[in-house]
């Protein structure tokens, strides 16, 4: 009876606050994974995301939201284009600006008995690297950032606990606070599956939440960022059969 009660309580959680991962590739919250996806999974997805989830430049300013498409075309390759809403103040004026970008994420090693899977993916290909003081300014490099990745599960009486680590290099000054080794851990209940719990660092603070995928198609994600505000975000996931 209390893991049905749980169990609804957590489905009651995601459908109040709706959430998603912000880019559209598979990964933790903020931090990316080496989970692979199977081949052929189309995602689209909207979130809200909480202030202290966007680049240093912003952070602490104006909540935002967010759009994505993304594909899986084979298990080994994720590719996602994203745009972000950005609001902040220029000459003491309110401005508005879409970030636009396109992410990819590479999976070479697959999860073995002895050893995790690996993986190296991009945000915001594409976009000039670093930024740029000769011009006076940054470039649109808010989320742009080159990272390895690595996870290992293990089961415990049913239950599925996954270790993740990441290291994330960013190519502005605007992200320095996310440089750096991040990481998490999810658990998979044996009673529902298609449930996971998250807790990771993200190299700047301490996320915790939830994610779902409900009847095949339909996933919501709830997340806690830095003790302080909810994110959230809702996506249609489906697998073209080839």
């Amino acid at each position: 009876m209390r893991k049905i009660n749980l169990f609804l309580f957590v489905i009651f959680l995601c459908v109040r606050v709706t959430a998603q991962e912000y880019n559209g590739l598979t990964g933790l919250l903020h931090v990316p994974s080496a989970e692979p996806d199977s081949s052929g999974t189309f995602r689209g997805g909207v979130a809200f995301l909480h202030r202290k989830f966007l680049p240093d430049k912003y952070y602490g300013t104006f909540h935002s939201f967010g759009y994505y498409v993304a594909l899986s075309p084979w298990s080994w390759i994720e590719l996602s284009y994203a745009c972000t809403l950005l609001r902040y103040k220029i000459r003491g004026e309110m401005a508005t600006n879409e970030d636009r970008h396109v992410n990819m994420k590479l999976l070479p090693l697959r999860e073995g008995t002895w050893w995790p899977a690996l993986a190296i993916g991009m945000d915001d290909i594409g976009t000039r690297w670093g930024d740029q003081p000769d011009t006076g300014g940054y470039t649109n490099n808010y989320f742009q950032n080159i990272y390895l990745a690595a996870c290992k599960h293990i089961d415990i009486k049913g239950y599925e606990l996954g270790a993740h680590l990441s290291y994330r290099y960013y190519s502005s000054d605007q992200n320095k606070n996310r440089g750096g080794l991040a990481g998490g851990l999810t658990l998979r209940p044996s009673f529902y599956k298609p449930l996971r719990l998250i807790v990771e660092w993200d190299g700047a603070g301490v996320n915790a939440g939830v994610d779902v995928l409900l009847w095949r198609h339909l996933f919501m994600q709830a997340a806690l960022i830095h003790g302080t505000g909810f994110m959230g975000g809702v996506a249609y996931h489906y697998r073209i059969p080839y």
